[in-house]
């Protein structure tokens, strides 16, 4: 009879620690920017996720695409193809996750294969930003030249936007903030090597402007320390001040 009982309990052992690590992980979704009628500015209201033990911060994602034309706003497919056929399709792709009724999962890749990167922060550490406590997140784009677009958490001080710090070798050299100049508008420098976050435009354009579109997402870590993300959410594509 013993020699009956080992496998059973053996078997249940088996069974609890499969139990154990099939957890299902949620993150919520930001919900829906209502703002985006303002072409240079967003307000983000970022729910509190510390109650997930596993949830760490906020992520922004952003692609920047080079174009010939100005619109005010940009709001529907065929002013997003006006921008830059690669910003529609791009947007077409990622709405397969934005949506609050899809049902494909938000991975590690689903960024990564858009060339899309995340955010970074002048002097400021984004997890005191971004923050899984959440909060009124404020964007602003301005349209001064040379001015800077910036980020403030609860109406708080404004912090340069920049681009990411993985890119190889950014144009222009040593200015990762988001501007438009001559070099990153710049078809030439839209490569792997360069600037892997720009989208070509059109070879033929004469006004060279850029423009920024972004998402934000919650993420966090499973047991294994991998990231895991809720769905994102667009914020708005917004034109980068001339530098």
């Amino acid at each position: 009879m013993n020699r009956l009982k080992k496998p059973v309990i053996f078997s249940a052992l088996l069974f609890l620690f499969s139990c154990g690590i099939e957890e299902y992980y949620y993150l919520p979704q930001v919900p829906e920017i209502t703002d985006t009628q303002l072409a240079n500015s967003a307000t983000i209201i970022l729910p509190n996720i510390s109650q997930y033990y596993y949830a760490t911060n906020y992520s922004i994602f952003y692609r920047i695409y080079i174009s010939g034309v100005t619109l005010p706003t940009i709001q529907t497919a065929s002013e997003r193809n006006i921008i830059n056929p690669e910003l529609a399709a791009d947007f077409n792709s990622l709405s397969n996750y934005t949506s609050p009724t899809g049902t494909s999962v938000t991975t590690s890749n689903t960024f990564v294969t858009l060339k899309y990167y995340e955010i970074e922060l002048d002097g400021e550490d984004i997890l005191n930003i971004f923050t899984k406590n959440g909060g009124t997140l404020s964007i602003l784009f301005p349209t001064m030249p040379g001015s800077y677009p910036t980020v403030s958490l609860n109406e708080g001080d404004e912090i340069r936007l920049r681009r990411s710090g993985r890119l190889t070798s950014p144009r222009p050299e040593g200015d990762l903030f988001f501007r438009n100049t001559s070099e990153l508008n710049d078809n030439a420098n839209a490569t792997a090597e360069n600037n892997a976050d720009v989208a070509a435009g059109r070879t033929d354009i004469i006004q060279r402007n850029a423009y920024v579109s972004m998402y934000i997402v919650a993420r966090g870590n499973n047991e294994f320390f991998s990231p895991i993300y809720g769905k994102p959410t667009h914020i708005n594509i917004f034109r980068l001040p001339d530098n």
